[in-house]
C-alpha cells in the first residue's frame, strides 16, 4: 500500500490558534482527501475482518469445548456401560476403552495394542472379525465367539464411526459377556436331546398337534396304532385316532390346553388303523412350535390294566354274590395294636347278611367299630388266635364259645392280603353242642336205652351215628339218612370194612382215610375229636364235606361201651371258602400285577419326572434371558410361554408330592401347627393375611405346610387384588380345627361337596382340582375331615371358608 503524501506542517499560532494556509489550490486539496478516504476503507474492512476472525475463534473454542465436554459425556457414558466398550482405527489399533474393557484384562494397559492381540494373544486378525466386517462394508455387524484366552463367550456388536464425507474413520465394538446363556443354550440342547431320545424309546405315546393335524409322533405311537411308519400318522386330525365316545370330551381338553391352561388326566380309546380300539391314558400341556401353540400328548398304553380292573370287577362281583348269599356268617376285621405291637382290639370292617341273621347285630350297630364295643365279654384267647393268623399268616379252624352271647360258634379265619386285615368264616353251632350234651347225659345215664334214644335223636337236626365197641353202627337219625341218601337202607349194623362201598370216609386231599385215623374209630380209643373236617362218599351223589365231632360212650363205671359221632354238612360253607380263597389268591395275583405295573410306571415316572424337571428349570432359564432382550408382541408370547413353564413345574411338584404321599407309609407325629401356618404365610403379602397365632400340637408330618400353601394361594390367586385371608384355629370337641377364609367370590352351594373332586373343573378357575385333591388327601391321612362353608352364612357371593380337623397331639 503506497504511503500518504506529506503534508506541509502548521507553523504555530502565539495565541495557540491553527493557521490556515491561504491560497492551496482546490486540485491539491481533491489530491490529498482521496487517498485519506482509501485509506479509511482499508482501515474498516481490517477492523470488520478483525472482528470477524475474533468471532470465528470465539465459535471454534466453544466448538471445541462443546465437543470435548460431549467427548466427556460420551466416555462417561460408555465407561458407565456393565458392557465392554472398545475404539479401534482400520489398522485394528485400540485407541480407546471403557472401564469394563479394561476389567477383563487389568494386567495390562489396552491403548496402542492390537485388539486381536490384547484380548486373543494373536499375531494376526481373528478369522471372525466384527470390526474389519464393518470397516468393509460400513454396516453394523454382531457376531458371537468364543474367546479362547479368557475361556468365555461375547457377544460382540461393532458400529462404524464415519468422517463428514461418509469414510469409516473408527469402529466402536460393545462386546457382552454371555458365557452363562451360551453354558444354558448348551444345557437346553443336551437337555432336549436326551429328552428326545428319551421320548423316541420311550414306552408311552408321545404326540404333538395343532388344532388341526398330528405334527410328531415317536415310534412307540407309530407302533401301537399298527402303522408302518410315520407318514400314515402325520398330517391327520387328531380326533380320527380318538374313539367317537370319546371326541367330545378330548375336543374340550384340546380347548384348555390351546389356552395354557392344564387339562385332567384322561383315559380314552383310541383307534388303530385297522380299526381296533384299545385304551390310554394320558394329559396333553401345550407348548410352542415356531411361535405357535400347541399340544404335546403323553399318554401311557393302560389296555392290560383296564382288562385286570375288569376281571377284578368281575371277581369282586361275583366275590360279593357269594359274599352276599352264604349261609355262613361272614366278616373282615382288621387287627389293631398299641405302640408296643400288642393287639388290643379288632375292628369290623364289613360284615354280610347271614352275619347280622345269626348274631342279631345290625350292620351299622358294627361296621368301623371294634369288638371290644360290641361284644361285652372279651376272651383273651381270641387275641392270640387272630394275631396268629395276622403275623403268621395261616388259617386256622376251631369251635369257640361265645360267653357274652351263650352261644358255640364253628369258626375259620384265614388272612387276607391287606396289611393286619383277616376274614372270619362262621356258623352257630350251639343247638349241635347242645345235643352233643343231651346225647352224651343220656348215652352214659342209660346205656343205649333204644326208646328214649331213639325220641332224642328225632329232635337233633344234626347227624348223629352211634357206634358199638366193634366199630359197627348200631343207631343213625334221620339227618343222616338224608344227609347220605340211604332212606330205604338199613344202617343196622354196617362195620366200617362194609360200609367203604356206599358211605366212605376221606381226607381233604380226596384220598382214602384209614381206619385208625377215622373220628369214630378215635373216639372208640378215649379221644375226644372236635371239629374234624372230613369228605364223606355217598353211593353215586357228590362227595358231602362234614365236620364231625366224635366222642366215647362210658359206663357208669367209666369203661368204654361205644363212640358217638355228630355230623354237620359244610358243603355249602366249603364251597363258599374255596371260592373266598381262589378270589384271595386272584386278587393277590392282579395285585402283585398291579405292583409290577406299578413299579414299572413309577421308575418311568421317575426318569421322566428327573429329566422333565431339569428341561422345564432351563427352559425357564432360557426364557428369563430371552425376556431381558426382547420386547412389544414377542415378549408378551415369551412371557406367556413363562407362565406355563411355571404352571408346568408347578404341577409336577404337585404331582410329585400326591406320589409321595401314596408311595410313603404315613409317620404321623407331633407337629407344631404354628410353625407349619407360619411357614406357608411368609411368603405372602403380609397385609393380605390376618393370623394371630396358636400353641396347639397336633397330628401330622412335614407335609402339613403344604396345605396351607394351597388353601391360602387358592384365597390370593381368584380373591382378587383386595382380597383378605384370614386363618383361625380353635379347639371343637377334643380335636383342632383351622378355617381359612376369604373375602372373594365364595363357592356357590352346587360346587361346595365338588370342589374337592379330583380334577374338578369349578368355577374358582382351572387347576385347583388337583392342589384340592392334594389338600385332601393330605387332611384324611392326618385322621381329619375338610369342607367348605360361606364366609358369612347364606352369602355364597361374600367369601368362602375352608374348614378342616386334625387331631390333637
Amino acid at each position: 500500500m503506497p504511503a500518504p503524501p506529506e503534508t506541509p506542517r502548521r507553523k504555530s499560532d502565539p495565541a495557540e490558534r491553527d493557521e490556515v494556509p491561504q491560497g492551496i489550490p482546490a486540485e491539491t486539496e481533491r489530491l490529498v482527501e482521496e487517498p485519506i478516504r482509501e485509506l479509511q476503507a482499508e482501515i474498516d474492512a481490517l477492523r470488520r475482518e478483525n472482528a470477524e476472525l475474533r468471532l470465528a475463534e470465539t465459535e471454534r473454542r466453544r466448538d471445541e469445548e462443546a465437543l470435548r465436554k460431549e467427548k466427556d459425556r460420551v466416555g462417561a457414558i460408555l465407561s458407565a456401560l456393565d458392557t465392554g466398550q472398545s475404539l479401534v482405527d482400520p489398522d485394528m489399533t485400540i485407541v480407546w476403552v471403557n472401564q469394563e474393557a479394561r476389567d477383563i484384562l487389568p494386567e495390562q494397559e489396552p491403548i496402542g495394542q492390537k485388539c486381536y492381540r490384547y484380548f486373543e494373544s494373536l499375531n494376526e486378525p481373528c478369522e471372525v472379525c466384527a470390526a474389519q466386517r464393518v470397516f468393509a462394508t460400513g454396516e453394523v455387524t454382531r457376531v458371537e465367539k468364543c474367546v479362547p484366552r479368557r475361556g468365555r463367550w461375547m457377544n460382540i456388536v461393532a458400529q462404524p464411526v464415519k468422517d463428514a464425507s461418509g469414510r469409516v474413520t473408527h469402529v466402536l465394538e460393545s462386546f457382552t459377556d454371555i458365557t452363562e446363556q451360551k453354558q444354558a443354550e448348551e444345557a437346553l440342547r443336551e437337555s432336549e436331546a436326551k429328552y428326545r431320545t428319551l421320548v423316541e424309546t420311550a414306552l408311552d405315546i408321545v404326540l404333538i398337534h395343532d388344532s388341526e393335524k398330528i405334527l410328531y409322533i415317536n415310534s412307540t405311537g407309530v407302533n401301537l396304532l399298527g402303522a408302518a411308519c410315520p407318514d400314515e400318522i402325520l398330517g391327520r386330525n387328531f380326533l380320527e385316532i380318538v374313539h367317537p365316545d370319546f371326541r367330545d370330551r378330548i375336543r374340550e381338553n384340546v380347548a384348555m390346553d390351546l389356552l395354557g391352561e392344564s387339562s385332567p388326566i384322561t383315559q380314552l380309546q383310541l383307534l388303530r388303523l385297522d380299526g381296533t380300539a384299545f385304551w390310554v391314558e394320558g394329559r396333553g400341556v401345550m407348548t410352542f412350535i415356531a411361535g405357535t401353540p400347541v399340544v404335546q400328548v403323553i399318554m401311557r398304553d393302560i389296555t392290560e390294566r383296564k382288562q385286570a380292573e375288569e376281571t377284578l370287577r368281575e371277581s369282586e362281583k361275583k366275590y360279593r354274590q357269594l359274599f352276599e348269599s352264604m349261609g355262613e356268617g361272614f366278616v373282615l376285621h382288621e387287627m389293631v395294636y398299641d405302640d408296643e405291637g400288642r393287639p388290643v382290639d379288632y375292628l369290623v370292617l364289613d360284615i354280610n347278611p347271614a352275619y347280622e341273621k345269626i348274631t342279631g347285630l345290625r350292620r351299622e350297630d358294627v361296621i368301623g367299630k371294634g369288638i371290644t364295643e360290641i361284644i361285652p365279654v372279651i376272651e383273651p384267647v381270641w387275641f392270640e388266635r387272630y394275631d396268629g393268623v395276622v403275623r403268621l399268616g395261616r388259617a386256622m379252624r376251631f369251635e369257640d364259645y361265645n360267653a357274652g352271647l351263650d352261644r358255640w360258634y364253628g369258626v375259620y379265619t384265614f388272612p387276607v392280603r391287606k396289611k393286619n386285615q383277616f376274614a372270619v368264616i362262621f356258623t352257630d353251632i350251639t343247638e349241635r353242642k347242645q345235643a352233643e350234651a343231651k346225647i352224651h347225659a343220656v348215652m352214659e345215664r342209660e346205656h343205649l336205652r333204644a326208646t328214649e334214644l331213639d325220641a332224642t335223636l328225632i329232635s337233633i337236626a344234626s347227624g348223629v351215628i352211634i357206634y358199638d365197641t366193634t366199630g359197627a353202627i348200631v343207631r343213625v337219625n334221620e339227618a343222616v339218612r338224608k344227609m347220605i341218601d340211604r332212606t330205604a337202607i338199613s344202617f343196622d349194623p354196617i362195620h366200617f370194612e362194609e360200609r367203604q362201598a356206599g358211605f366212605g370216609v376221606l381226607r381233604k386231599d380226596g384220598t382214602p382215610l384209614s381206619l385208625k385215623a377215622t373220628p369214630f374209630y378215635r373216639a372208640l380209643h378215649g379221644e375226644t375229636v372236635q371239629g374234624e373236617e372230613v369228605m364223606v362218599t355217598c353211593l353215586d351223589r357228590e362227595p358231602l364235606w362234614v365236620d364231625t365231632s366224635a366222642a366215647p360212650i362210658r359206663d357208669g363205671g367209666g369203661a368204654i361201651v361205644g363212640a358217638i359221632a355228630i355230623l354237620t354238612d359244610i358243603t355249602e360253607r366249603k364251597r363258599a371258602e374255596e371260592a373266598l380263597i381262589r378270589h384271595t389268591e386272584e386278587l393277590t395275583r392282579l395285585h402283585c400285577e398291579l405292583e409290577a405295573a406299578n413299579r414299572e410306571a413309577n421308575l418311568y415316572l421317575d426318569i421322566l419326572t428327573h429329566d422333565i424337571g431339569n428341561t422345564e428349570n432351563v427352559s425357564r432359564l432360557y426364557a428369563d434371558l430371552l425376556l431381558e432382550t426382547l420386547d412389544g408382541e414377542a415378549a408378551g408370547y415369551m412371557g406367556k410361554l413363562k407362565r406355563s413353564i411355571n404352571k408346568s413345574i408347578e404341577i409336577l411338584g404337585t404331582v410329585s408330592t400326591i406320589r409321595r404321599i401314596h408311595q410313603a407309609s404315613p409317620e404321623i407325629k407331633e407337629t407344631d401347627l404354628d410353625r407349619a401356618i407360619r411357614g406357608a404365610i411368609e411368603v405372602f403379602p403380609t397385609s393380605t393375611i390376618r393370623y394371630t397365632g396358636t400353641n396347639h400340637q397336633v397330628r401330622a408330618d412335614d407335609l402339613l405346610p403344604v396345605v396351607f400353601n394351597n388353601l391360602i394361594g387358592n384365597a390370593v390367586k381368584h380373591g382378587g387384588p383386595d382380597v383378605r385371608v384370614t386363618v383361625r384355629v380353635e379347639g371343637v370337641n377334643g380335636e383342632v380345627q383351622i378355617s381359612v377364609e376369604d373375602t372373594g367370590p365364595g363357592v356357590p352351594d352346587a360346587d361346595k361337596e365338588a370342589i374337592f373332586h379330583r380334577y374338578e373343573q369349578h368355577k374358582r378357575g382351572v387347576g385347583e382340582g388337583l392342589g384340592l385333591y392334594l389338600v385332601q388327601i393330605l387332611v384324611e391321612r392326618y385322621g381329619g375331615k375338610i369342607w367348605v362353608d360361606d364366609r358369612v352364612p347364606g352369602r355364597p357371593g361374600e367369601g368362602a371358608a375352608f374348614r378342616f380337623t386334625l387331631k390333637k397331639a
